[in-house]
């Protein structure tokens, strides 16, 4: 059970951070015109990845890439 809670919340996670993908593209794309939630979101976005210090964001994304090279050599 706590697999499929787990497994279930990831995919949540993974929608989600590709509806935010979707709203930054399409207001690069459209601009303005992209309507008022685009561009809401990709505000908050922004707004929230300029108030990240940049060590820490590559210290996540090492991380994470880190994470990702040891598990895929787990697999194996």
């Amino acid at each position: 059970m706590i697999e499929k809670i787990t497994k279930y919340g990831w995919l949540a996670i993974e929608l989600v951070f590709m509806l935010v993908v979707l709203c930054v593209l399409l207001h690069l794309i459209l601009g303005k015109d992209g309507g008022g939630f685009v561009a809401s979101v990709a505000a908050n976005t922004l707004d929230f990845l300029q108030k990240i210090p940049s060590g820490t964001f590559l210290g996540i994304f090492l991380i994470l890439v880190l994470y990702g090279m040891l598990k895929s050599k787990a697999s194996r």
